[in-house]
């Protein structure tokens, strides 16, 4: 698979975010492994990384400081590719972040690959299955989409 991902991205080469979005947990990251080996990146676990750049901080302040972690760390790290892995905890409800509006803001700085554990189906894109507290669903989102399912 991790062929067909790099072909993709040959193939559309002004992506500047591109969501491999697949709905089991397990399958996405083992694509993102297998991708990393072949783009020769290291993936960055945006959960571990960004836990430990919150740690302390006050919870009312952790939204805001998430986005801009993210948007400092993908400037510093460009042109890329990044490859985004584990992005759970940018779901967390009290935080009401648009996590697909934040990957297209920080692709200004760099390419983006991110895998996204979710669904596309007919337009639209899902993060997690409904009954997950943190689903959320996106229509005609902005950004190109791979789906692996």
């Amino acid at each position: 698979m991790p062929h067909a991902v790099v072909e993709f991205l040959a193939e559309h080469p002004d992506a500047a975010c591109v969501l491999l979005v697949h709905p089991h947990v397990r399958v996405i990251q083992r694509v993102a492994q297998d991708l990393a080996a072949a783009l020769g990146v290291q993936p960055l676990s945006v959960g571990k990384e960004l836990s430990g750049a919150l740690l302390g901080e006050p919870a009312q302040a952790r939204p805001r400081l998430a986005r801009a972690w993210l948007l400092a760390t993908v400037s510093r790290l460009a042109p890329g590719p990044i490859l985004l892995t584990d992005i759970d905890l940018l779901f967390e409800p009290a935080w009401a972040l648009d996590p697909v509006a934040l990957f297209r803001s920080a692709s200004h700085s760099a390419r983006l690959i991110v895998a996204w554990p979710g669904a596309y189906e007919q337009g639209t894109l899902a993060y997690a299955v409904p009954e997950h507290s943190a689903y959320r669903p996106w229509h005609r989102p902005d950004v190109q989409i791979l789906d692996l399912s």
